[in-house]
């Protein structure tokens, strides 16, 4: 397991989360995408990587206030370059709708919700419901930092490929058993996680392995030689 994720799309040549930056790699030819969703307050799951507006769009605020008539007025691309003034925020459904159109496999991360842990379950059962709308051709890993929410999603569907995200705070010799309690069969560690020991234990505990956020190309092939994926914002200079 080698494969190229690309981070937000190809985040460098148009703003991430957004469709532009998913177009772009699709039209690299990128086989695999990687991004964010969360739930607003309508219930709504939408793609963004952060808890509020501010960084990415033209408007400040949390996420959490908004609705999704409000997500449709927020400019996600004037902040990147003025080529994409008016670049919406994608709904997760959006985003779908884009995949089947224009397929490339689905690495979704679900952040934890900021708000309740009952937020975050409305949000498994929100990405889940969009995710039976995928063309069955594509491939899907669903990726989360809360072990609780992974475990969530293994109840209800156990037939999703399910990634324990970590870093060096959050995982250390106790990996196996965290591993255990959500279900999953991969590991997404950072590169201060992902030494050449630990890597080795992950991959003989018959989990895959794609490392986060590699820009370097000398740095993702050594990953990828050591059998590991990896997730970057220059897919499109990493052979596939």
């Amino acid at each position: 397991m080698t494969d190229v994720h690309a981070h937000r799309g190809l985040n460098r040549q148009a703003p991430e989360n957004t469709l532009a930056a998913f177009q772009r790699a699709y039209d690299k030819g990128i086989r695999w995408i990687e991004t964010d969703t969360d739930i607003i307050a309508d219930g709504t799951p939408i793609v963004l990587h952060d808890a509020t507006t501010d960084r990415t769009t033209d408007r400040a605020g949390s996420i959490y206030d908004l609705v999704a008539a409000d997500v449709k007025t927020l400019d996600a691309g004037s902040w990147f370059s003025p080529e994409f003034a008016g670049e919406p925020v994608p709904t997760l459904h959006e985003l779908i709708d884009f995949l089947n159109a224009h397929p490339m496999n689905l690495n979704l991360e679900l952040k934890g919700n900021q708000q309740s842990g009952e937020k975050a379950i409305a949000l498994v059962e929100a990405a889940l419901a969009e995710l039976e709308r995928l063309d069955p051709s594509i491939e899907v890993i669903i990726s989360s930092f809360a072990p609780l929410q992974l475990a969530e999603i293994a109840r209800r569907d156990s037939t999703i490929p399910l990634a324990l995200l970590a870093d060096a705070r959050d995982l250390r010799a106790n990996w196996r058993a965290t591993v255990d309690l959500c279900g999953a069969t991969l590991i997404h560690p950072s590169t201060a996680l992902a030494t050449h020991e630990t890597v080795d234990q992950y991959l003989a505990a018959g989990l895959g392995v794609n490392v986060w956020t590699i820009n370097d190309p000398s740095t993702a092939n050594k990953y990828r030689n050591w059998g590991c994926g990896v997730i970057t914002d220059v897919a499109d200079q990493l052979p596939a």
